[in-house]
């Protein structure tokens, strides 16, 4: 019987230490994108994709994410640091969920590390090149997704 206690007791003491603890956002400084590419290579970096009624409105905008790469490689803790439209900042947010990252031989532990995106959405008429200085202002980062969209008027 005291075995079974004590066995019992060892379980719940090894599984209380080797639980992760989640680093608050706040509590990380935000690191640039060479240190964190030097920490984390990204595996799995999924396209945005411009959002349906802003096409069609031919609408353009953009959104700045604050997140903390966690120890599992995924994005977690995301925080609207700046944009220009919701739907532009839920596209965003959506895509970024679905990014993966792996620890580098720099990050052994698999620490976690602050890190900042900007999602740009711009929209090019005829082929000309989208205007995106107006975006660059209002959301800020030095990662940086584009989507783009294509608007073709028939003369």
């Amino acid at each position: 019987m005291k075995a079974t206690l004590l066995l019992g007791a060892l379980c719940v003491l090894t599984g209380c230490s080797h639980q992760t603890q989640s680093v608050h956002l706040t509590s990380l400084p935000l690191s640039n994108i060479t240190d964190v590419n030097a920490q984390w290579t990204p595996l799995t970096r999924v396209e945005s994709r411009y959002p349906k009624e802003a096409i069609l409105a031919e609408k353009m905008g953009c959104t700045s994410l604050e997140y903390v790469i966690n120890e599992a490689g995924q994005a977690e803790q995301i925080r609207v640091l700046a944009r220009s439209d919701e739907q532009f900042s839920e596209v965003a947010i959506e895509t970024l969920q679905q990014w993966q990252w792996q620890a580098t031989t720099a990050n052994p532990d698999h620490s976690p590390i602050k890190s900042q995106t900007r999602f740009e959405f711009c929209i090019e008429h005829n082929g000309q090149p989208c205007d995106t200085s107006g975006l660059a202002q209002l959301c800020q980062g030095e990662d940086m997704v584009r989507s783009t969209g294509l608007v073709y008027t028939q003369v």
